[in-house]
């Protein structure tokens, strides 16, 4: 962690561009230096492979000296704080992504998916992660039952091609939406798993990354903590706004051409207006029963050992006071929050 009197060091642990976006449009907006963040610096780029958070994010955070972590995986945090490591929760980033798993010809349900294939832009991404925790309450071992085939073309749901990888047989299963999997569904390829039925029955919308922080920026920085959660909450609204779509587009591309990963320079997300309620966690917040229902899992998956207390992982009283400021200084819609949360809550 930094010195005290040093510049608090923001870094994002995932080098993905798109989780870069709220961060660079609070710079740009203006909204860090608004909410009283005037001292720090932003590291991008990736802190550390995602496969290798639940095992040495806490140690890579202290080398650097980072104080505040965004972009990182909801159970490398927990993993990490099981493990005894200075990482605590502090805020929502992304909420798990929910895509429609369209499966080969035959496959009639998640049970067909033992033994199979199934592509992901990435193992140790966001969905990789979400579909291998659903596998498992289906009796599926991710690892030992299922093959990854990772490849960019499934990233966003919005590459073109991606659904020759399942015409072609080279896969028995891909994550997909947008026209694509219109296309295949049209074709007659069966829904293997709809993440999105999946989550709602279980009864909680689970976190996918997290914003983490260590004890000394919880108890000692607490007012740029705070700062930093007030603008980069603002930001998820503004970056989520389809009105500011031509904006986002070009810092998309901006922020594209100035990063050294190869498929980072060529890969684009989405525009806002297509996302629907989105991914970002519009509240900032990270539901203390979804938490909650994380953790459980991970205990009888075998990724636990004994369970670990809730509050002894999750310091969300910061994340709930920026929350609380923009929504009484009016910089929050209410009616476009209670969508949200009617479909990602």
């Amino acid at each position: 962690m930094s010195g005290l009197d040093q510049p608090i060091v923001i870094a994002n642990s995932c080098y993905h561009v798109g989780h870069e976006r709220s961060f660079r449009a609070a710079e740009e907006q203006g909204y860090l230096k608004e909410e009283g963040l005037e001292r720090y610096v932003y590291e991008r780029g990736g802190l550390i492979p995602g496969e290798l958070e639940a095992v040495g994010l806490g140690q890579v955070m202290w080398e650097r000296g980072v104080d505040i972590a965004t972009a990182v995986d909801v159970r490398a945090a927990v993993s990490q704080r099981a493990r005894g490591a200075d990482v605590y929760i502090v805020g929502g980033w992304r909420t798990q992504l929910a895509p429609t798993l369209i499966g080969a010809k035959g496959i009639t349900g998640p049970e067909g998916l033992r033994g199979g294939k199934i592509v992901v832009r990435e193992k140790w991404g966001l969905n990789h992660l979400g579909i291998a925790a659903a596998l498992r309450t289906f009796g599926i071992d991710p690892e030992a039952e299922v093959e990854w085939v990772e490849n960019p073309v499934v990233a966003y749901n919005n590459q073109p091609g991606a659904g020759d990888l399942l015409r072609s047989g080279q896969v028995s299963a891909i994550p997909l939406g947008g026209p694509e999997a219109k296309q295949l569904l049209a074709d007659g390829y069966p829904i293997a798993l709809d993440m999105e039925t999946f989550y709602r029955s279980r009864g909680a919308w689970p976190p996918g990354k997290v914003i983490v922080a260590t004890s000394r920026t919880v108890e000692q920085r607490g007012e740029e903590l705070r700062a930093f959660l007030r603008a980069n909450l603002r930001a998820f609204w503004y970056v989520q706004d389809p009105r500011n779509r031509d904006y986002m587009h070009d810092l998309d591309n901006r922020m594209r051409l100035a990063t050294y990963n190869e498929d980072e320079r060529r890969l684009r997300t989405p525009s806002p207006d297509s996302e629907g309620p989105g991914t970002m966690a519009m509240d900032g917040q990270v539901p203390r029963p979804a938490l909650a229902a994380v953790i459980d899992q991970m205990v009888k998956s075998g990724e636990l050992g004994p369970t670990i207390e809730l509050d002894d992982v999750l310091k969300d009283a910061a994340s709930i006071d920026a929350f609380e400021n923009l929504q009484d200084r009016g910089l929050i819609d209410p009616q476009s929050l209670a969508e949200w949360r009617r479909v990602r809550g």
